[in-house]
């Protein structure tokens, strides 16, 4: 355990203080206990020949063939013992980890974690950053199976990604469901699109491509709000309405702006970058501007207390950036409809 500790303390930067750790199950056969006692008769009945206590010598002129005899009834019962009381599984609040057959442990975020599968026999085929590994639940104490769900609350197995935390008191695990907490704005916004959009989720903006997407237009909720309802968007494979492994695009869709204010909108026909000619910065002109353009360019980033959003929008040959902050953002949509244009280079 001492390299486990270790290990995680370097990853995490924090130390391991909860867990749980699952031995084998499998129980050791009855054949290793006949063997490694036939080895130790074997080599007492030829110990005894040798300082003459036994008067016999049927094994005494033949030393080099109690050697071959021996071995494999030594080795093979020992080689046994250590397979079953090897491999172990180590369980955190954020992280497993799975020992080898050098008793040194392999340890692994749960997001790291890209695409977890389970087979008919009920063993765990994960597929992580850093390679790949298989659990056979079959093979561990019952507990173990717990592991599946957190893996389902990450998203695998085809389920949408939920938040949870995970429970370790002692030799007990518990998962446990978290309701997002969302402000009482966002939730008005949420219903006001719930009968149109199967789909609803605000956050998880990095998770999130507007390339290539037609804004149709856009328009405003209590004069603030701004609405963008799009061709479509593209989901990465992590977003937790993506229960695909694949990066996914989806049918027409809408994002809402929650809270816009500063708004900059800037010509970008000059020949060079940096002349550019300010268009406006009210509402209004952004509705113009936005409506029936491509999106060719999409960055949001945090600010101190808010998020800013650049889009540089083409209608033909003209091109325009759009700049503007907002308080919180979210996508609706009703379904995936194939593969996002970038998933062939991820």
């Amino acid at each position: 355990m001492n390299h486990l500790i270790r290990i995680y303390l370097k990853k995490t930067k924090r130390p391991l203080s909860n867990y749980r750790v699952f031995k084998r199950a499998d129980s050791i056969s009855k054949y290793a206990y006949l063997f490694l006692g036939l080895f130790f008769i074997i080599l007492v009945y030829y110990f005894l020949e040798l300082i003459n206590v036994m008067e016999t010598e049927i094994l005494q002129p033949y030393p080099q063939y109690v050697g071959v005899v021996s071995v494999p009834l030594l080795v093979g019962p020992l080689l046994h013992f250590h397979l079953k009381t090897t491999f172990r599984v180590v369980v955190t609040t954020d992280a497993f980890a799975k020992q080898n057959f050098f008793w040194r442990y392999r340890l692994y975020l749960f997001n790291e974690v890209e695409k977890v599968r389970l087979t008919k026999k009920n063993k765990l085929k994960i597929r992580t950053r850093n390679g790949n590994l298989v659990i056979a639940l079959k093979r561990y104490e019952a507990d173990l199976e717990k592991l599946k769900t957190i893996f389902n609350y990450e998203g695998h197995f085809k389920q949408r990604k939920k938040p949870y935390k995970v429970f370790i008191e002692g030799d007990e695990i518990d998962i446990q469901e978290l309701a997002p907490e969302y402000s009482k704005t966002t939730l008005r916004l949420m219903d006001s699109f719930s009968d149109d959009y199967d789909h609803l989720m605000p956050g998880y903006l990095g998770d999130i491509s507007l390339y290539n997407t037609t804004i149709h237009r856009v328009r405003f909720l209590d004069k603030k709000h701004a609405v963008f309802e799009l061709s479509h968007v593209d989901l990465k494979k992590n977003h937790p309405e993506n229960t695909s492994f694949n990066a996914k695009q989806t049918d027409e869709a809408v994002m809402v702006f929650q809270s816009v204010s500063h708004v900059e909108i800037f010509n970008l026909d000059k020949d060079r970058p940096r002349d550019v000619e300010l268009l406006g910065t009210d509402l209004e002109t952004l509705k113009k501007v936005a409506r029936r353009t491509e999106v060719f360019e999409a960055n949001i980033k945090p600010l101190e207390q808010r998020l800013s959003v650049d889009l540089v929008l083409s209608r033909g040959v003209r091109r325009q950036l759009v700049r503007f902050t907002f308080k919180d953002a979210m996508v609706g949509f009703n379904k995936l409809v194939k593969d996002a244009w970038f998933e062939e280079t991820f």
